[in-house]
């Protein structure tokens, strides 16, 4: 998780804000393809997925939170999450 320092965090906020929209990449999740490994849960630094224990998958939350960092991609041993 993020630091709670308010100004570093805004700041941060906003870096991660110019950084995506300059790239233009959102996360494409596709839960047919997930089998719960839960290890784009574990990376992401915002916390954009929750798992679902009950049905062994995640789930995608908070799209406008993504910074489209890719590291849930690269976690992904499924190919069910892309960056486009």
């Amino acid at each position: 998780m993020v630091t709670r320092n308010p100004s570093i965090y805004s700041s941060l906020v906003e870096q991660w804000h110019i950084a995506r929209t300059l790239r233009n990449l959102q996360i494409h999740f596709d839960p047919q393809k997930c089998t719960g490994v839960y290890q784009c849960y574990e990376v992401c630094p915002v916390d954009c997925w929750t798992p679902d224990y009950e049905n062994h998958k995640v789930i995608f939350h908070d799209q406008e939170r993504c910074i489209a960092c890719g590291a849930c991609v690269l976690q992904c041993p499924e190919d069910a999450i892309e960056l486009r």
